[in-house]
């Protein structure tokens, strides 16, 4: 009976190292993505010194541009995605590569938690929250800031945008973190061996858990049943 029981074992461990292999090594997400939004945002005088700026009728824009990825295996899989690499130009018809190993910093989740879920199906604040996450991911947290470090920066009060995406850093600035609602991924573009730049999406965090999560349930509830059986039948002979 134990050896027979320690066959049951070894098989159980073996069928759940097969199934986290399988869930640890599964080939990279791949995904293509469409434009949902493209806006052009006018700034002060001085410009921008690090975003790609437009120029039109003796004013300076900085391109704002918000993408739906879309996973090339699983048309349910789509992330509403914001760029962090904006000093590289986007390029036409890239496929990108998902990567779900990004930490964004403290004031990043900030300004998720805060403010991501009011920019849903909501152009304005679309465009602001860009702003928003370029000024904490790649400058110095304040839009309207001029030294020689600053990399985009704008006159206070004429952009409603503008105004909008400050409001939002106040609130991450004010924002306690605690549990999070959001897990984040990258996107990783190419076109012809040209990068495109890097996107960030977020996925809401559920209670669903993952397939090694399940396969660890399944062989918990498996060693649970066949020691009840063993217990039931060591009583009999009792």
């Amino acid at each position: 009976m134990k050896t027979q029981f320690n066959k049951v074992m070894q098989a159980a461990v073996a069928a759940a190292a097969l199934t986290f292999a399988t869930a640890s090594y599964a080939s990279p997400d791949v995904y293509s993505s469409t434009k949902l939004l493209e806006e052009n945002i006018e700034v002060n005088a001085a410009g921008s010194k690090y975003f790609k700026d437009v120029e039109f009728a003796g004013s300076l824009y900085i391109g704002v541009q918000v993408y739906e990825m879309f996973n090339a295996n699983n048309a349910t899989q789509r992330y509403v995605a914001y760029c962090i690499q904006p000093d590289v130009d986007v390029q036409p018809g890239a496929t990108y590569t998902a990567s779900y190993n990004f930490t964004p910093s403290a004031d990043v989740r900030k300004l998720y938690e805060s403010s991501f879920a009011s920019t849903v199906g909501n152009a304005e604040k679309q465009k602001a929250f860009q702003l928003a996450l370029w000024e904490l991911q790649n400058d110095d947290n304040n839009l309207s800031y001029v030294d020689a470090n600053s990399k985009q920066y704008f006159a206070a009060g004429q952009s409603p945008t503008v105004d909008m995406a400050a409001a939002m850093l106040v609130s991450a600035s004010n924002y306690t973190l605690g549990v999070n609602h959001y897990s984040y991924v990258t996107f990783e573009g190419n076109a012809n061996g040209v990068e495109s730049q890097q996107l960030l999406g977020v996925r809401e965090v559920t209670a669903v858990p993952e397939a090694d999560t399940w396969a660890m349930m399944a062989v918990g509830l498996g060693l649970v049943g066949l020691v009840g059986r063993r217990k039931q039948k060591n009583e009999k002979f009792a």
